[in-house]
């Protein structure tokens, strides 16, 4: 009889671990990922599972390694798989995308207010420099002819002191 309860927790281990790697997939179909993540979530994913497996033969079968563990498990896997999972994978992350898109709808609803506001500062702001650019390019011009003038003298007056030493 426990050789019957082994194969059975083995069983329903394979398939606890695939519907713990739905929850992966699911996330993964709710949020882009990139290869970084992906693969940290792989590696916690795969020492979850190894644990999951020690415990059971430490404490099934006294931490000896049986392939009737190994081939049940992996027929809890094929069975979870081909039954259940792709049903639940789609619903859950369907049901995550949808809830995800009615708060996307709220916030911009709340939002709303906020970006009429900045939209009528920025076009304050554009017709507050329109119409001071042609006042600002009169100021531009008129502090170029005074720095040009500026630099004529200072070179004057350098030139000149230079004719004054030469002279002496």
């Amino acid at each position: 009889m426990a050789e019957v309860w082994f194969v059975l927790h083995s069983f329903l281990l394979g398939a606890g671990i695939t519907f713990c790697y739905d929850f992966f997939r699911i996330l993964r179909r709710v949020v882009p990922h990139g290869i970084l993540w992906i693969s940290l979530e792989d590696m916690v994913f795969w020492l979850m599972t190894a644990g999951g497996i020690f415990s059971l033969l430490y404490y099934e079968n006294n931490g000896v390694f049986r392939w009737i563990a190994v081939f049940s498990a992996g027929a809890g896997m094929f069975v979870y798989k081909r039954t259940l999972s792709g049903l639940f994978v789609r619903l859950v992350s369907g049901a995550a995308n949808a809830a995800l898109r009615f708060l996307k709808k709220i916030l911009r609803k709340l939002a709303a207010p906020f970006y009429a506001l900045l939209r009528l500062g920025r076009r304050k702001v554009q017709r507050a420099v329109r119409r001071a650019a042609p006042a600002l390019r009169i100021r531009q011009k008129r502090l170029n002819l005074r720095l040009t003038a500026w630099k004529k003298k200072l070179r004057i007056m350098v030139t000149d002191r230079g004719k004054k030493r030469c002279e002496r």
